[in-house]
């Protein structure tokens, strides 16, 4: 097993170097004024320099050691303390055993003297200092060597006593150096192994406190820009709330969302959207104080945390500068990305001194900034929670309006003006409330788009609207074309398809019958996602329309490639026409695409006759609107198929 010293063992080392410089220098002292009449002054006075010389090398080698101590050293270094230190202690141990050969003139006494002085030190040095300097049986085996080669030279029986005497201490100097041969270099390499030991131990604390350091940071922050998460936003926040009520000062909460964020991540793909996060949060960063804290909540949301607020305009004027900063075009791969967002705001201790509501006052104004057109910031009020109320319940009900089919279904007739007749009829859904009447489709048609709701609401449309026409023409009427409008979730559903062809066979509906109309925003998404699924749709024989024309961002190469049969110019630029040059542009241009694509084209929204006169003249023929026919129910439409049949 491994053996490590401690403190307290090299410290002994040291002691008892210490002694034994300070016994050599008392004896070579007490030898010098004991024998002072008895031996020749020059050689009392060589042999007293010669040992202050050994002495001081002594005293040099010590000092040497003590930088050993203190310092990690390898084996060579170790070994060549330990040769010189040798050769010290065997010139120290040869001068003292020389100096019998000049006590010839001595009597029998005083050599007796010497030869027990130099036995005792032997005995006394190996059992101080044998465990901890193996080499002191350098300086013991020379001294009694010495002293042993006079003695036998001399003829009195004494000496004979001396000589057994030396023998054993040199056989138990002997024994013992070899017993402690490596004890003082072991000790030296136990040291440097218990400091190599304690050394491994600390990296590997500094390891464990980096790491535990890096899985903090990791929990509380966000992975993609480096910022506080939701669970450090919360503590933040905590503690700015706690902090003004002690100042009694305002805190300010900004929750900002990306508007059409999503677009991007569909159409260009996450990796460019990780990229524009990344470009936002830096953004956020340096319009930011010091003191605010900036945190991003997950996908596009971020939320800053002001506090110290001395009036509400600083509040107004940082939020334009957010609004202002963001709408700066990101380049991201060689192109220009173009966002805004939209800023909700929650006051403290105004609209609450609770954290949770605060955040849910911030996130209710947002919805609010989205509401108003986008690009904007709101402060929130009591009626926007109040509107927020509504949404929920709002939700829920058409949860249950599904479930119930509450739902039908108005037509609104297209017509070719040019030759007067009926070619078909949009399917458009009404909400048939049980305690609020008919709801209008522009309060429930976006939270249905914003839910996923619009899925299972276009399916009930779709069965109602076909088993409606096939009824019609087992009766002898032409509705002509039915268009139903298709929401782009609805195109990636996987079971689409299926349920196209299920209702078709069911009610023996043929696919020449059918037309299917997808905003130009929702194909533009991902336009070679949709060109397949439109491709395999028009495979079945059935129609496909690009509704909203003219409002989206598709290029004449993107139509060129879709599997599409017609283009409804958007009501937004039939409403000024024909009073509005720009309108009359737009709607001229649309007419001029669709037919050099050989594409079917139809107006929608065609209210009065001066509307209806311009697109035909320009070219467009098929007219939707109020100017023919408002939407009806399907008893309204019945008696209009009549009218067109006869």
């Amino acid at each position: 097993m491994q053996k490590y010293v401690t403190k307290a063992t090299v410290d002994r080392i040291y002691d008892n170097s210490k002694n034994g410089i300070s016994g050599h220098f008392i004896v070579l002292l007490l030898s010098s004024l004991l024998f002072w009449n008895n031996i020749p002054p020059l050689i009392i006075a060589f042999g007293f320099i010669s040992h202050l010389l050994i002495l001081s090398r002594r005293l040099y080698l010590r000092n040497e050691y003590n930088k050993v101590r203190e310092s990690l050293v390898d084996l060579v270094d170790i070994n060549s303390w330990l040769s010189k230190y040798r050769r010290c202690m065997f010139l120290s141990g040869l001068a003292f055993g020389l100096m019998i050969f000049f006590f010839d003139n001595l009597s029998i006494e005083y050599h007796f003297l010497i030869l027990c002085i130099s036995v005792g030190l032997s005995a006394g040095g190996l059992y101080t200092l044998g465990e901890s300097f193996s080499i002191y049986a350098f300086y013991v085996i020379t001294m009694l060597g010495s002293a042993l080669v006079w003695i036998v030279q001399q003829d009195a029986d004494v000496y004979r006593i001396g000589t057994i005497l030396i023998i054993v201490a040199i056989y138990y100097n002997l024994s013992s150096g070899r017993r402690y041969a490596n004890n003082f270099k072991q000790i030296i390499l136990e040291q440097h192994s218990v400091s190599e030991y304690i050394k491994k131990q600390e990296e590997m604390q500094n390891e464990l406190l980096e790491q535990k350091d890096i899985l903090e940071h990791q929990a509380t922050h966000d992975a993609l820009t480096g910022l506080p998460n939701r669970i450090l936003f919360n503590d933040r926040l905590e503690q700015s709330i706690q902090k003004a009520k002690r100042n009694d000062t305002q805190i300010a909460l900004f929750f900002i969302d990306l508007d059409h964020f999503k677009e991007i991540n569909d159409s260009l793909g996450h990796h460019i959207g990780d990229e524009v996060l990344k470009v936002v949060a830096t953004r956020l960063n340096l319009v930011i104080r010091l003191e605010d804290t900036l945190a991003r909540l997950g996908g596009d949301e971020f939320t800053i945390i002001m506090e110290d607020i001395k009036n509400i305009q600083y509040v107004i004027f940082f939020s334009q500068k957010i609004l202002k900063v963001l709408l700066e075009p990101i380049s991201v791969n060689n192109q220009n990305l173009y966002l805004s967002s939209s800023i909700g705001i929650s006051l403290f201790p105004q609209d609450s001194t609770d954290l949770n509501n605060l955040l849910k006052y911030a996130d209710t104004a947002m919805y609010k900034a989205k509401s108003e057109g986008r690009n904007n910031f709101q402060f929130y009020s009591k009626e926007m929670t109040e509107l927020a109320f509504e949404r929920v319940i709002m939700v829920a009900s058409l949860k249950q309006a599904i479930i119930k089919k509450e739902f039908v279904v108005h037509y609104q007739p297209q017509i070719d003006a040019k030759n007067k007749k009926l070619v078909g009829m949009e399917a458009l859904v009404r909400w048939e409330h049980p305690t609020l009447g008919l709801v209008s489709p522009a309060k429930f048609i976006p939270l249905a788009e914003d839910t996923g709701l619009i899925v299972d609401i276009d399916i009930l449309v779709m069965e109602i609207a076909m088993m409606q026409v096939s009824e019609w023409r087992r009766d002898g009427l032409n509705p002509g074309i039915l268009s139903l409008n298709l929401a782009i979730k609805q195109l990636n559903h996987d079971t689409f398809i299926i349920i196209l062809k299920h209702n078709m066979s069911k009610y023996d509906f043929k696919s020449e019958w059918l037309e299917l109309e997808i905003t130009e925003n929702d194909v533009m998404r991902k336009p070679k996602d949709a060109a397949v699924k439109l491709k395999e749709i028009s495979e079945l024989g059935i129609k496909i329309a690009i509704d909203d024309f003219g409002t989206g961002y598709s290029s004449l190469s993107y139509l060129k490639k879709l599997p599409i049969d017609k283009l409804k110019i958007d009501q937004s630029f039939i409403r000024d026409i024909p009073g509005s040059e720009d309108d009359n542009a737009i709607v001229k241009a649309v007419i001029a695409i669709s037919k050099s694509l050989n594409l079917d084209v139809i107006a929608e929204g065609v209210e009065t006759k001066e509307q209806r006169d311009f697109v035909l003249e320009n070219g467009c023929s098929k007219i939707q609107g109020y100017y023919y026919s408002r939407p009806l129910p399907a008893e309204g439409i019945q008696e209009i198929l009549k009218d067109f049949s006869l």
